[in-house]
């Protein structure tokens, strides 16, 4: 029997693998043993529940390395990047606190720690000069033959895989975005082996990680497979679910959120008024579907008494971020509501990417519907990110400059959904992975079981 311990430690994370087919696979070998640790012990309670898994057991454990050098490397991850989506958050800051000392500053010291001698210097101090014994001495106890983490970008997690190392365990690295290479900071330090969604984060973790390409597994984007495996809801039963006419094409609206558009409401009182109101779009109706990482307004919502709406997920704290969850319902759902749509309309959201994927078509506005306050809180400015703008370049996405633009393509898609398919193929391509075949999650399995050192599992990759 051989142990691995993956870290669930965020919501997208229990999305990507204990909602997939990466721990059905892992489990089908029997001499697995999976170990998940998680953040509490109700988070622990929780899964246990929800997930009966054989050979599987919840290791409750969440606490932020200490020590002076800690911090100090903690502090310097958010300089050893630079890219487009560094520089324009620094921008964007800068703006809107008037720190613009702070923000010269902090573009020197990124210049110096970005220069890749000096982040590889850096990671070797971080390696070397922190130790955690409480991380030790969970791993020492529980005594696993491999560790996966499942969230590079979070210091317990490298804690985790900096002891990991020091104790001779083989580890495992998941990157669980499209954007996380090149949106904050580096990866503080680089595991045995690296898995990752496509080419385009693979150029990323070679470029700004310093990770060397044969030690990086390309498997495609497992929360995606269902979309391939998985039928949605009857048209009848899901429309009549929501409260939509079945004899009214679709209008899927995903707003940004309050963290990072200020413009919300006013792009859903617009398409509003072109569906609703003047009937500039004619045999349509609209479904706003929030973040689920999110909190609603209801003051807003009690203004507008006509709006159709979903707020996936579970929420368990109090403040958004990574404390929230999205149910199998709700991932259904999803799949549901984007395959019924005739079009999507958000911003940079990588909703976008899904509906792309089932071929859905996709507007992305990128004009201003209110006079600019914060920068941080313009969503329209986001499309400078360098993942977004890799993704834009495909062609998947329409942008539309004006509200007359909005309204043509509006019109388009809804007559003729064919249009820009062969781009939306692309891009498909490009972010789920040339095979597209729904067995993403099993191919992480087999690299996480590649990697073990007794292989155990000899699936080709």
């Amino acid at each position: 029997m051989q142990k691995v311990l993956v870290t669930i430690t965020q919501a997208v994370t229990v999305k990507n693998v204990l909602r997939t087919d990466i721990v059905k696979t892992l489990l089908a070998d029997p001499q697995v043993e999976l170990q998940m640790l998680v953040q509490s012990e109700e988070r622990a309670f929780h899964y246990a529940q929800e997930f009966t898994l054989p050979r599987t057991s919840y290791i409750a454990f969440y606490e932020a390395p200490p020590g002076m050098f800690e911090k100090l490397f903690g502090f310097l991850k958010k300089y050893t990047i630079r890219t487009k989506t560094t520089d324009l958050r620094r921008r964007m800051l800068a703006h809107d606190t008037g720190r613009y000392a702070n923000f010269i500053g902090g573009v020197l010291l990124n210049r110096i720690c970005s220069m890749g001698p000096v982040r590889r210097v850096i990671r070797t101090l971080d390696r070397h000069l922190i130790r955690d014994p409480r991380v030790s001495e969970l791993l020492r106890a529980e005594a696993p033959d491999l560790l996966v983490c499942t969230n590079l970008f979070d210091d317990v997690e490298i804690s985790l895989l900096r002891e990991a190392k020091r104790l001779g365990i083989k580890t495992v690295g998941f990157i669980n975005s499209w954007d996380r290479l090149t949106a904050r900071w580096t990866v503080r330090l680089l595991p045995d082996v690296m898995i990752v969604y496509n080419e385009a984060v693979k150029r990323d973790a070679v470029r700004h990680a310093d990770m060397p390409a044969e030690r990086i597994v390309l498997t495609g984007i497992p929360q995606y497979d269902r979309y391939i495996t998985e039928e949605p809801e009857p048209r009848e039963t899901f429309f009549a679910k929501k409260g939509l006419d079945p004899a009214k094409k679709l209008v899927l609206v995903a707003p940004m959120g309050a963290t990072f558009s200020d413009s919300d409401w006013e792009l859903i009182d617009l398409l509003h008024r072109m569906i609703d109101e003047t009937k500039e779009v004619p045999d349509a109706q609209m479904l706003v579907r929030f973040q689920p990482n999110d909190f609603l307004d209801k003051e807003e919502i009690a203004k507008r008494p006509w709006l159709i709406y979903d707020l996936p997920g579970i929420r368990l704290g109090p403040e958004r971020g990574g404390d929230w969850d999205m149910t199998d319902a709700d991932l259904r759902d999803l799949n549901s509501s984007l395959k019924h749509a005739a079009v999507l309309v958000t911003y940079t959201s990588s909703i976008s990417v899904d509906a792309a994927v089932v071929g859905t078509p996709v507007i992305n506005i990128d004009f201003l519907l209110k006079p600019v306050k914060e920068w941080l809180k313009t969503p329209t400015f986001y499309y400078g990110t360098e993942h977004h703008s890799n993704a834009v370049a495909t062609g998947g996405f329409r942008i539309v400059k004006s509200k007359v633009e909005l309204l043509e393509w509006l019109l388009k898609y809804l007559a003729h959904p064919e249009l820009d398919r062969e781009r939306r193929e692309l891009l498909s391509r490009e972010q789920y992975g040339p095979l597209q075949d729904g067995k993403a999650g099993e191919r992480i399995a087999q690299a996480i079981l590649q990697a073990l050192p007794d292989v155990l599992h000899t699936g080709a990759l």
